[in-house]
Parts: structure tokens; C-alpha cells; sequence
């Protein structure tokens, strides 16, 4: 992990994911971008000129200002870059800068707070987690600051986790976390604990991993039920593989719930992409 990239509309909450993106940056003795992506500007915003060019200039002039004034009140002692990118397009401004400079990890917060535009909201969120080919932090607006000392993968049993979980450990290894790998299933839906020892047997021959417990917890209600146990258990990060759609079990629990648990939990959500991990080991 090289390279942190945070992204940030200058919210309240924006702040808050930027302490957890600077912790990790910290830990990794990583590089850390830091990211504004503003609209067009107006005369509006900047009534004392009419020049587009100088309007933008202006722009990313302040964009950069409010970047620094961020990273200036923690003093860490960490290499940073500030970028200000102007787009219509939060999603492809960001997948852009992802491209340039090759982040390990985008951070960012689920909810806005712009009196112009909110740019880092829940659709937005939803759409990087589709498109980023690196993973995505989403640290909603009541997040607690904690380490990453306890984390939650939910997993449907599926060989794809594996290349997610192998980025997983290499993210928190410098943390020394508690993983604990959860099935988390209705009755019905079940697949056998034959099934359940093969995936146990995957991770322990393919992931170097001293901290992972792999356990099952059968509910009626995955969503509400799995919301009920984060909570209980104290765990400090969920983790979710964002699937490619092969079926209805697949849609519910990869796709749509993926998306649903980031505005539900007070814990920050790290998605990764399956089709990109699947680049990345064809590589």
C-alpha cells in the first residue's frame, strides 16, 4: 500500500473519513492524495471576474487552500499531494485520478454536506464501488474514530473472496486485526457444511493469515440480522465483495445489500470490485 487517495466535498463528514484515510496512510507509511472535485464555476461563486479560465484557476486555487487547511490541523508527518479537478462527473473525475496515480485505496464519506452540490453522496458511492478498480472505504456520517482492530467479512462461500481477502490482510496486517469470516445465510438458502469446509480449507491453503476465524450465522433476515450482530460484536470495519451478477442469491447479498449496508451501519464499509480483483490476478 503506496498510496492513499481520499476524496472529500469539505462536509463535516468528509472529515471524519479523512482521520481514518490519514491512519491508514500512517500505518502503511504511505503516500496520501487528497482530492476536491468541483463543478463549472459561476460568476456567482466568483463575482469579480467573468474570464472562464480565471474562474477555474480560482477554483482550484481555493479547492487546494481548503485541501492544505485540512491536512494542516493533524501536522503529520506523511508526504502528501493535493489535487482539485473540475468535472460535471464526481465518479469519473475520481476513476481518472485513480488511473494517474494508482492508489491502493480510495477513502471517502457517504453523505455531503454542500450547499452548492453534494458530491460525495450515496449515488456516488454506489457508482465507485461499480466502476473503481481499486477498493472503496465508505465511512458513513456517525461513524466512530476506532482502529481497525475488529473486522466483519461477510462472504458467500464463493473463490472469488480469496483475492478480496488477500487484499484485506495486506491492508490491515499492519493494524494486527481480528478478521472474522462470516456466512451469513437464511436457513433456506444455506449450502451444506460440506461447503462450508471446503471454503475453510481455501483460506487456510491460500491466505497468510494468522488473525482469520471463518463462522456461520443463519438468520431470517439477513440485512436487519446482520446489522443487530455488527453491532453486538463491536466490529470496527464490514467488508463486502461487490460480485458479478450470476444469480438472485448473488444480487441480493453481493449487489443491492452491498450498497444498502453503507448508509446503515456506524461502521465504515470496504468494497471490492470482483471483476477488477479478477483483472488483477489475470495480470
Amino acid at each position: 500500500m503506496k498510496k492513499i487517495l481520499y476524496a472529500t466535498d469539505f462536509s463535516e463528514n468528509a472529515e471524519k473519513a479523512f482521520i481514518q484515510a490519514l491512519k491508514i496512510a500512517q500505518k502503511h507509511k504511505a503516500n496520501l492524495i487528497m482530492l476536491h472535485v468541483f463543478d463549472i464555476p459561476t460568476s456567482w461563486n466568483y463575482p469579480y471576474t467573468e474570464d472562464a479560465l480565471e474562474m477555474e484557476r480560482q477554483a482550484i486555487c481555493e479547492s487546494e487552500n481548503k485541501l492544505k487547511g485540512i491536512f494542516d490541523q493533524y501536522a503529520k508527518d506523511i508526504n502528501i499531494k493535493y489535487i482539485a479537478a473540475e468535472s460535471t462527473s464526481i465518479v469519473k473525475a475520481i476513476i481518472s485520478v485513480i488511473r494517474e496515480n494508482d492508489p491502493g485505496l480510495v477513502v471517502i464519506g457517504t453523505k455531503g454536506g454542500s450547499k452548492v452540490k453534494e458530491v460525495i453522496v450515496g449515488s456516488t458511492t454506489k457508482e465507485l464501488i461499480n466502476k473503481s478498480p481499486v477498493p472503496v472505504l465508505a465511512v458513513p456520517e456517525n461513524a466512530v474514530d476506532s482502529d481497525l482492530k475488529k473486522i466483519l467479512y461477510a462472504t458467500d462461500l464463493h473463490e472469488a473472496d480469496i483475492p478480496a481477502l488477500k487484499k484485506l490482510t495486506a491492508l490491515v496486517r499492519p493494524f494486527d486485526s481480528e478478521i472474522t469470516v462470516t456466512h451469513v445465510s437464511t436457513p433456506n438458502e444455506y449450502k451444506g457444511a460440506e461447503k462450508m469446509e471446503w471454503f475453510k480449507d481455501l483460506v487456510k491453503d491460500r491466505i497468510n493469515y494468522d488473525g482469520i476465524t471463518i463462522q456461520l450465522l443463519l438468520v431470517d433476515n439477513i440485512y436487519e440480522e446482520l446489522n443487530a450482530y455488527i453491532n453486538q460484536q463491536g466490529f470496527n470495519l464490514l467488508v463486502m465483495l461487490e460480485k458479478e451478477r450470476k444469480g438472485i442469491v448473488d444480487r441480493l447479498f453481493h449487489s443491492d445489500l452491498v450498497k444498502k449496508m453503507e448508509f446503515h451501519t456506524s461502521i465504515p464499509l470496504l468494497s471490492f470490485n470482483e471483476h477488477y480483483l479478477r483483472v488483477l490476478e489475470k495480470k
